[in-house]
């Protein structure tokens, strides 16, 4: 395995983000509603950065054009705006750390 950590545990809060570079991409750590998530900096509608995304009741809103996406899922919440998923990344734990597995 081939952790990366990204954060201690300690660190995370409701409202928490942080964009990390992971090869040649860009991902946010993010956690809203006690869940944690690494979703992929750019908006799958026309790639527009995420990271000054609003976050609201599990609804990620993009600043460019407004489409919105659960966060749960990653599915927007009108299809008709956007046909595609948000990109994620599986978090894994270790130790007082959360992080990637890049051999995942």
């Amino acid at each position: 395995m081939a952790f990366v950590a990204l954060e201690k545990l300690h660190q995370l809060y409701d409202g928490y983000r942080q964009v990390f570079r992971i090869g040649r991409q860009e991902w946010i750590l993010l956690q809203e509603q006690g869940r944690t998530y690494c979703i992929a900096n750019q908006c799958p509608h026309l790639q527009a950065p995420l990271a000054q995304a609003s976050i609201a009741n599990n609804v990620l809103r993009c600043p460019a054009h407004g489409i919105e996406f659960d966060l749960r899922s990653g599915m927007p919440v009108n299809p008709l705006s956007c046909r595609h998923a948000l990109s994620y990344l599986p978090l894994i734990y270790d130790g007082n750390q959360i992080g990637l597995d890049l051999n995942g």
